[in-house]
């Protein structure tokens, strides 16, 4: 009991945690889901210190970090032609018998999107709203004790949050695996491959030599698509099929009545 009230503190006070709680996919019973989310997760943090370690003479880690989180945010905004498109098509390969099935998984859709926008938007929202209107006014002095060291932690609490809101908006591909599990990996890989594409036609290298940038854009692809490739066969082996819903289904199981 106490063990799990300091998990409750540590997830409000770390926004990783609280992301992760608010944000994250649930995982799958077996052991193989377990595996392919650390691996996503690991491949993330291994490939960004890898970029940062091989980058290191030709640009500075502040610069890495930041078009790092810029193609995070681009990968966000890519996701919000996924939900819609991925809907539509699911909704014609499914068969008619199944395709009510798809109506939960798109509702909770719908409210974690609507909830990351939320998120995402809400302190663009309030420094408009508060403009040079702020008049702070503590009529105990003492009061500044406690208010000032408060309101440096409560700004990087925020952006950390809002940080990790986009990251898990891109890694999902703004949960479209909620609709149906087969098209997050599909999702994520399309989106991977158009701005990885984009990047290396493009051609900007930003003072790296082109063979390390291009080594380093490729190893992330290939890595990428090993680990999409991964979940896509596994979540096909216990069941899931396009035609049949969200649901995995057995091969005893009889096929709906056209």
């Amino acid at each position: 009991m106490q063990l799990s009230h300091w998990r409750v503190i540590a997830t409000v006070l770390l926004p990783w945690r609280t992301a992760k709680l608010v944000f994250k996919p649930k995982i799958g019973p077996l052991r193989e889901d377990r595996i392919l989310d650390r691996l996503a997760f690991w491949r993330s943090v291994v490939g960004m210190v890898a970029i940062m370690v091989a980058t290191y003479g030709y640009q500075d880690v502040i610069f890495v970090s930041g078009d790092m989180f810029l193609k995070v945010m681009q990968t966000g905004a890519y996701a919000l032609l996924l939900p819609p498109l991925s809907f539509l098509v699911i909704l014609i390969v499914t068969r008619p018998g199944r395709r009510s099935q798809l109506i939960p998984g798109a509702r909770r859709l719908l409210g974690r999107v609507a909830l990351a926008l939320t998120f995402f938007f809400l302190p663009f929202f309030l420094m408009n709203l508060a403009g040079d209107r702020i008049n702070i006014n503590i009529p105990d002095p003492g009061g500044l004790i406690v208010f000032i060291p408060a309101i440096p932690l409560v700004i990087v609490w925020c952006f950390c949050f809002w940080c990790c809101t986009v990251y898990w908006a891109a890694r999902t591909g703004l949960w479209t695996g909620e609709i149906h599990p087969l098209l997050a990996p599909i999702g994520t890989t399309v989106l991977m491959l158009v701005i990885n594409g984009q990047e290396i036609i493009d051609g900007d290298t930003d003072g790296v030599p082109h063979w390390l940038w291009l080594t380093l854009n490729l190893c992330g692809t290939t890595t990428s698509l090993v680990l999409c490739v991964l979940e896509y066969r596994h979540l096909r082996s216990i069941g899931y099929q396009f035609r049949s819903g969200p649901e995995p289904v057995t091969r005893s199981e009889p096929e709906p009545v056209h």
